[in-house]
C-alpha cells in the first residue's frame, strides 16, 4: 500500500495554490473552456482552490474554501469548481471527498475538476529512477501522486455523478536550468510526497547536478511533461 506524507500535506497544497504557478494557468485556461460549451449558468458555485477564474460565466456569489471544511456549513451550490487542489485529497480518500462534493451540490449542479496522469514527467522520472540505483541502489517513488483517468470515472459514477465527459491536454516545459526546475517543483508540490523517500546524501544531490548539467550541455535543455486532465460530472 503506497504510504503518503501527511505532515507535507498542508505544505504541498499551498504551494499548489500560487497564482503564477504555470500549472495552475493552463488549468484555469482548460476549466474555462470547457465551460464555453455549457449553456446553464451558475448563481452559486464553490471553488476549492484561489486559482480559479471564471471567464465565460456570470456568477451571482461563488465562496472559496479547503475541500477538508466544506461540510462545515449547510450551503448547497450549483457548481463545484477545482483546479489541482483534488490531486492530493484523492489520493487519499477518493471515496469522502467525493461524497462530501455530490452534497454539497445542488440538483443539476456541476463539479470541473482538473488532475494531472500518470503521462505527466515520464523523462524526469526515468531519470531519477538512473540516479536513485546509481546513488541508493534502489529506486523510490519521488513524483506524485498522480491519477488514472479510468479510476476517478469509475469513482464518479460510483458516487452517482452522471454526464461525465473528459478532455486532455498534453503540456511540455523545457528547462535551461535545474535551479529553476527544482524551484518549479516546489511551486507544483508533486516532488518528495510519498514517505518512502530516503535520507538525504550529497551524493546524490552531486550526482543529480551532473547528470542534469550533462543533458542541459547536450540538449540545451531538461524536457518535463504534464497531461491534464479536465473533467466535468454533474449531479
Amino acid at each position: 500500500m503506497t504510504q503518503f506524507n501527511l505532515k507535507k500535506k498542508l505544505n504541498r497544497k499551498k504551494l499548489f495554490l500560487r497564482k503564477d504557478n504555470i500549472l495552475c494557468q493552463n488549468g484555469n485556461k482548460l476549466i474555462n473552456e470547457k465551460l464555453k460549451l455549457i449553456k446553464k449558468d451558475f448563481k452559486s458555485c464553490l471553488f476549492l482552490d484561489e486559482t480559479i477564474k471564471i471567464k465565460n460565466k456570470k456568477i451571482n456569489k461563488f465562496e472559496t474554501n479547503d475541500l477538508e471544511k466544506i461540510e462545515n456549513n449547510n450551503f448547497k451550490y450549483d457548481a463545484v469548481f477545482s483546479n489541482f487542489d483534488t490531486q492530493i485529497p484523492f489520493a487519499g480518500n477518493i471515496d469522502q471527498c467525493l461524497k462530501s462534493i455530490h452534497h454539497k451540490l445542488n440538483k443539476d449542479g456541476l463539479f470541473c475538476f482538473n488532475l494531472l496522469t500518470p503521462n505527466s514527467m515520464s523523462t524526469i522520472i526515468k531519470i531519477f529512477i538512473e540516479i536513485d540505483e546509481n546513488v541508493f541502489e534502489g529506486t523510490f517513488n519521488r513524483f506524485g501522486p498522480f491519477h488514472e483517468i479510468s479510476t476517478i470515472i469509475e469513482q464518479l459514477n460510483k458516487h452517482n455523478f452522471n454526464d461525465i465527459v473528459v478532455g486532455t491536454e498534453f503540456i511540455e516545459i523545457n528547462y535551461t536550468s535545474f535551479k529553476k526546475l527544482r524551484d518549479d517543483f516546489r511551486d507544483f508540490g508533486i516532488s518528495n510526497y510519498y514517505k518512502d523517500i530516503p535520507k538525504f546524501k550529497k551524493e546524490f544531490l552531486t550526482k543529480t547536478y551532473n547528470v542534469f548539467s550533462k543533458i542541459i550541455e547536450k540538449y540545451n535543455h531538461i524536457p518535463v511533461e504534464f497531461e491534464i486532465a479536465t473533467f466535468t460530472s454533474w449531479k
